[in-house]
């Protein structure tokens, strides 16, 4: 589906938005432009108006870097894949890019680290203890939860892409959550990462649109 020839700087902003992964040149981003972006990320929706995340804004390079080491030496990070839910078992049609996230947080100037506080569900652990019974209800409002994060990170991004800003969300780095969560003194769940800063990169994979995932009535 062709995008729409729309002369605006909104959806310009959108439909340039790329993952970048390399290339970021080391400038630091103004402490002005990072305020914008975060406050764009915190006017996003939410249900019930929950604001289910905080932001942990971290701009030290030694503390990226040290997140890093701990992602990228994560037990099992060479395998760390999606699960299948029917039988447990890794997804083999998905590669592992534990590695390649560590080394954005190495390169990029700025990540914004993602918690979820669990407005709804109570968080991940509190899911994993119910009852089967329980259970379902409980994940309709954790979808809420993330849906308002999502949110929350278009917002972060698509405003860092009108200011010229490149970068990358990563959720794999979940895999290092217990270190990361001491680290940033998070009392939530980790969602994930949002690494930003200036690069000149190509996308590290080309956008491609399945022609099944609109469908109009």
């Amino acid at each position: 589906m062709a995008k729409a020839s729309v002369d605006d700087a909104t959806l310009s902003a959108i439909y340039a938005r790329r993952s970048i992964r390399r290339g970021f040149d080391g400038r630091a981003i103004p402490t002005h432009l990072v305020e914008a972006i975060v406050h764009s990320g915190l006017t996003a929706p939410s249900s019930k108006n929950a604001q289910p995340w905080r932001l942990h804004v971290v701009r030290d390079p030694q503390t990226l870097c040290e997140i890093a080491d701990a992602v990228q030496n994560a037990k099992d990070a060479a395998t760390y894949v999606p699960v299948d839910p029917h039988t447990g078992l890794p997804r083999t049609d998905w590669p592992s890019t534990v590695a390649e996230s560590a080394e954005v947080l190495r390169q990029a100037p700025l990540g914004l680290f993602i918690e979820n506080r669990g407005e709804f569900s109570r968080g991940r652990a509190t899911l994993a203890s119910l009852a089967t019974d329980r259970l379902a209800a409980a994940l309709v409002g954790y979808t809420f939860e993330i849906v308002g994060i999502g949110a929350a990170i278009e917002n972060m991004w698509i405003a860092a892409q009108a200011l010229g800003i490149r970068g990358v969300f990563m959720g794999d780095i979940v895999i290092a959550e217990q270190h990361i969560v001491r680290r940033l003194d998070m009392r939530g769940d980790l969602v994930g990462v949002l690494a930003l800063g200036y690069s000149d990169a190509p996308p590290w994979r080309e956008r491609f649109f399945e022609p099944d995932r609109a469908v109009w009535h």
